[in-house]
């Protein structure tokens, strides 16, 4: 790569940082990492994580805010936050990105399914891939699935010897965040995936059943798998704190894994690192002091 600056909107979440983690093994002099946060305090700690990148502080709500952001970019990996106009935010990124003149390649983070909009985040989602996709700017869209890393919301029960988890007899792949940033510095540093929408999960299907005998096996104590009933999973993610647009999302993905309509197994991710992508007992092994 020559002369580029890759711009990261989102880049103190999870999954932003495991794309700066990924970049900073890979990119070389010629490239700059620009990573946009909200505020000063979340740039100054990126700084320190990730010596050498340059941070911007912009609010989604506010389009201007973005001009200077995109100031010479020639690569965005736009990554919308748990937010219910997530959509929106897109847009305004995708008009900056157009309005700079300088973008040549334009990453959109989304969700496996998302071209089907049969639920409320797939809906999200897509909104914000046909606007890029109308948008004349070079794209590609990352649709990824549910994150083994979620399941550290799970803890207290497992620690308790129970995984709480309203998938009925459903199977998913399950996908690694780490696995995710490194397929996305990946796409930004290579060639060959304009107007590609990959979708990536993780390598291998499993019910409930079968995580909670991983659980069982890495943590050394018997965990039995509950599916609770969908209220009894509402009323626990609102008391947990989470907004309600959101929990009733939870609950329509939870159907669509209980019904098995994402039982399937992507080998995009595979096909992009060359390499596997981890499996969920890795996860937990090297995630075994959260669940004890």
């Amino acid at each position: 790569m020559k002369n580029e600056t890759i711009l990261i909107i989102g880049a103190a979440g999870n999954n932003g940082q495991a794309t700066l983690a990924a970049l900073q093994n890979i990119v070389d002099a010629n490239t700059h990492v620009r990573a946009a946060v909200r505020n000063e305090s979340r740039g100054q700690q990126l700084r320190a994580d990730y010596p050498g990148i340059e941070t911007v502080v912009v609010d989604l709500d506010q389009p201007a805010t973005l001009i200077t952001a995109f100031a010479g970019v020639t690569k965005v990996f736009m990554i919308p936050g748990n937010v219910e106009n997530r959509a929106q935010h897109a847009k305004a990124a995708i008009d900056a990105a157009a309005a700079a003149g300088t973008v040549n390649q334009f990453v959109l983070y989304s969700v496996v399914g998302a071209e089907w909009e049969a639920i409320l985040f797939a809906r999200q989602f897509r909104e914000a891939e046909k606007y890029l996709e109308a948008s004349g700017l070079p794209w590609t869209h990352l649709r990824t699935i549910w994150f083994q890393e979620n399941f550290v919301n799970w803890a207290a029960g497992i620690k308790q010897g129970a995984f709480y988890f309203g998938v009925r007899e459903g199977r998913f792949a399950p996908l690694n965040v780490q696995d995710i940033g490194a397929i996305a510095a990946r796409i930004l540093t290579t060639p060959g995936h304009e107007r590609k929408a990959y979708n990536i999960t993780g390598p291998e299907l499993l019910s409930g059943y079968d995580m909670a005998a991983i659980f069982s096996r890495v943590t050394g104590r018997h965990v039995d798998y509950v599916s609770p009933q969908a209220t009894a999973t509402y009323e626990s993610l609102i008391q947990d704190g989470w907004p309600e647009w959101q929990a009733k999302g939870v609950l329509e993905l939870f159907e669509v894994f209980a019904s098995n309509q994402a039982a399937v197994v992507s080998p995009d991710g595979e096909a992009l690192l060359g390499r596997p992508l981890t499996r969920f007992e890795e996860f937990v092994q090297q995630s075994r002091s959260t669940f004890i």
